[in-house]
């Protein structure tokens, strides 16, 4: 919509969305992490293998439900895409906000990281 709105601007403003994405995901993975570091390092492996295959498999189930579906290549990229990349973060904030216990928070803290590598 914006780009139909005012599409000088969003042509000026392209070239700097990538650095601005990838900033802002290095700020939201560091705060999540930094928050729960100890109880990451203390959980191991496990939860990190959980979290990658949580990724992982969300993606490779959407795209092949799609292909299933007879979609065409494009849909089943979109919905392998948006299945991949659920909202950790605001899996962290949910927990921060509503589970008294701190360590509820570890998995999303987690879960991000993996999001952002996949």
């Amino acid at each position: 919509a914006a780009n139909t709105l005012v599409p000088k601007l969003c042509r000026a403003a392209a070239p700097f969305t990538p650095i601005v994405g990838v900033i802002s995901t290095v700020l939201l993975v560091g705060a999540s992490v930094a928050k729960c570091a100890e109880p990451i390092l203390g959980a191991g492996l496990p939860l990190q293998f959980a979290c990658l295959a949580l990724h992982l498999l969300g993606g490779i189930l959407g795209y092949f439900a799609c292909k299933a579906a007879s979609m065409n290549e494009k849909i089943c990229r979109t919905v392998a895409i948006e299945t991949a990349m659920k909202s950790s973060a605001f899996g962290f904030l949910l927990a921060s906000l509503h589970f008294g216990a701190f360590n509820v928070r570890v998995p999303s803290a987690v879960s991000v990281v993996w999001m952002a590598i996949t």
